[in-house]
């Protein structure tokens, strides 16, 4: 078990090393359509045709990485044509990501209201919202079961929208112990070098708060979009190993 969780990881880290322009460009676009256009009072309208493209997206990033790993040239117009072939199971897939949007909103904002007004410290956030976040926690873990594999098994195994679910599902809780070690270990390695980070910058003192704000801020944007890339390829590494084997050659 082991083995594979440093075969993963290392295979992800040499993807991402032979793409680190393109990955960097790639992390930061996806924060950008995901995280900062819908929070644009003009564009919100734009949110939710995020969540319904979500799986489309993700399809494009992993294609890339496909296409790298198997060193051939990433044609955006060949896998655009690929998405309208299975553009229903793949707006399906979208429906349910939109589904536990709402969802997870609901819950958070549910807890959200009645508490804002008695929070009168961090340490008293932390308390009130520790079983909210435990909540979306346990909300979350089969929807993200569920959608790890489900894209690529609709896109490239030619699967169905509930095969490619169930096989998902069946894919992740089989591999869980392995998936969640790899994702812990690539999670905690980049809070660690954030901390490390912030700490260094802190010891910099003679070159004013404004520079040193600027420079950590630059690093943490760099860093988050490094492991927002990162974490894809570990995806497509996880659905290589696990289902490439069975799948249908385009």
């Amino acid at each position: 078990m082991l083995i594979k969780v440093k075969n993963w990881i290392y295979s992800s880290l040499i993807l991402f090393r032979q793409s680190v322009r393109q990955s960097l460009f790639l992390g930061m676009l996806y924060i950008t359509i995901i995280l900062f256009i819908p929070m644009l009072p003009v564009l919100a309208f734009f949110s939710p045709i995020t969540i319904f493209l979500y799986p489309f997206i993700v399809l494009i990033y992993i294609h890339f990485y496909r296409e790298l790993d198997a060193k051939r040239n990433f044609d955006i117009q060949h896998i655009f044509n690929l998405l309208k072939i299975k553009f229903r199971p793949l707006l399906f897939i979208g429906g349910l990501t939109f589904i536990f949007s709402t969802l997870l909103s609901m819950v958070f904002y549910a807890d959200l209201v009645p508490k804002t007004e008695e929070i009168k410290s961090i340490t008293e956030f932390s308390e009130k919202y520790q079983l909210t976040f435990i909540k979306l926690i346990l909300i979350s873990i089969p929807f993200i079961m569920a959608t790890w594999f489900s894209p690529m098994l609709i896109f490239y195994n030619q699967y169905g929208p509930m095969k490619a679910i169930k096989s998902s599902l069946a894919g992740t809780l089989m591999f869980s112990i392995p998936l969640l070690l790899g994702w812990a270990i690539l999670t905690g390695s980049f809070v660690v070098i954030i901390l490390l980070t912030t700490f260094f910058f802190s010891l910099l003192s003679f070159l004013g708060q404004n520079s040193i704000s600027f420079l950590s801020s630059l690093f943490l944007l760099v860093s988050f979009t490094a492991y927002i890339s990162i974490l894809f390829i570990f995806q497509y590494v996880t659905y290589r190993d696990i289902f490439e084997s069975i799948k249908t050659k385009l």
